[in-house]
């Protein structure tokens, strides 16, 4: 009889754990994601160089990464997504919000409006990516 590769899975994981780290994913990257996304720094005085939402975007990134390839399903990491914009977007329709600001407060806060953009409407950049190098790794497990 032969024994199984010690890095073989005999089991591809359930739907069940695969929604719960896709939640998991997208509560966290949206709550940490959003608390860290206007680290910004000021080059003089009129350049922001917002490195937060660089680091948000990493987070984002890696935890839909991980709900992809942990949970052996490409879904799970693309509702990590998904759910996140979904958290962030009620982020900032609820109460007062101070963390995402509109375009309209350019004028008045270029940096933190600037990384409030890029956090909202650019996190579908570090998943995408995220999906492909997950995408990439399902299918060499599966060969």
């Amino acid at each position: 009889m032969h024994a199984l590769a010690p890095n073989k899975q005999t089991t591809l994981g359930s739907n069940l754990s695969a929604l719960w780290r896709g939640a998991v994913a997208a509560v966290a990257a949206g709550l940490f994601g959003t608390s860290i996304h206007a680290s910004i720094t000021y080059v003089g005085n009129d350049i922001p160089l917002v490195w937060g939402v660089g680091l948000a975007w990493l987070l984002l990134g890696v935890l839909v990464y991980w709900a992809a390839v942990s949970s052996s399903k490409l879904w799970a990491g693309a509702l990590g997504f998904i759910g996140c914009y979904v958290t962030v977007g009620l982020i900032s329709y609820v109460g007062n919000d101070q963390l995402i600001l509109g375009m309209q407060y350019y004028r008045f806060l270029p940096g933190p409006t600037l990384a409030s953009a890029l956090w909202m409407y650019g996190m579908v950049i570090p998943s995408v990516i995220a999906l492909l190098c997950a995408l990439r790794v399902l299918r060499k497990q599966r060969r």
